[in-house]
């Protein structure tokens, strides 16, 4: 039996559905972790450089796209959402480590 704690489970087990409000509190847990993880990252010349080029293209990527227009498809709105997330992130990022970081966050 798999401890009400743990993710590990045994065969044929499965996880209990989340709550909303655990499903929110999972999701900033792990954004908290993301932009630490982002913040060490970018402290190394190497890594930053990497980094900030990987999100320039993402971001460039994404940009590029064509608008739906006035009625845009949930999908569409979802990755627009999600972007929009992707770049409060690198300016939580950036914020922290000021000049030793500059994105394409516009």
């Amino acid at each position: 039996m798999a401890d009400n704690n743990s993710t590990h489970l045994s065969q044929g087990e499965s996880l209990p559905a989340r709550t909303p409000l655990e499903l929110d509190i999972a999701a900033a847990a792990h954004r908290k972790l993301l932009v630490l993880v982002l913040q060490l990252m970018a402290r190394d010349d190497t890594l930053r450089t990497a980094l900030v080029e990987a999100i320039s293209q993402k971001l460039t990527f994404h940009d590029a796209h064509e608008d739906a227009g006035l009625e845009a498809d949930a999908a569409f709105a979802f990755e627009r959402r999600v972007d929009e997330e992707f770049r409060r992130i690198l300016s939580d990022v950036e914020a922290v480590l000021g000049e030793e970081m500059r994105s394409p966050v516009a």
